[in-house]
């Protein structure tokens, strides 16, 4: 007993290390969340607020090429056990540490490929703003690192790479 209890300690602390030192981590003066069901003072980043441009190109997903959605030149993804109708982010906690949200400072969303009544926002528990495609909430995921990565599709099942309707590009 001993010795599990003492993997999961070195797990948590590997993990913290891990969130907390990235040099790609967000700036500083980013907000952050404590959030209290993970233990004491796991302190979760989450990215600064900033105006937001999607747009729609081909990528490979699953070996197919198709279209997709990114920000910043890279995949955007939508998870599964969020609501679409109405809005609800459920990526909270630690989920954010490898799914930033693609947070908005309010500024109206530019489009290039993405048709401008499915693109809206959900008002996050943290008080946050985050955009959403045909209502589902958008993130990124930390391991993308090129434009051409797509390693956050099917993560733990619940992942999807988005098509510019907001549909996953693969069915689950």
């Amino acid at each position: 007993m001993k010795a599990l209890i003492a993997a999961l300690v070195l797990v948590v602390a590997l993990g913290g290390l891990t969130a907390c030192g990235s040099a790609a981590g967000p700036p500083a003066s980013a907000p952050s969340e404590l959030d209290p069901t993970d233990g004491p003072a796991v302190v979760i980043p989450t990215p600064s607020p900033e105006p937001v441009t999607l747009t729609a190109g081909k990528a490979e997903v699953g070996g197919t090429e198709a279209d997709v959605v990114r920000f910043k030149d890279r995949i955007v993804y939508r998870f599964e056990a969020d609501e679409n109708k109405p809005s609800k982010v459920n990526c909270t906690g630690d989920c954010l540490v490898i799914w930033p949200p693609l947070l908005t400072d309010g500024t109206p969303v530019k489009l290039t490929g993405v048709d401008p009544a499915l693109v809206g926002t959900v008002h996050r528990a943290d008080g946050l703003i985050q955009v959403t495609l045909a209502g589902w909430p958008l993130y990124l995921y930390k391991q993308d690192q090129s434009p051409t990565d797509t390693k956050g599709e099917g993560v733990g099942g619940n992942w999807s790479v988005v098509r510019p309707d907001g549909k996953p590009v693969i069915s689950k």
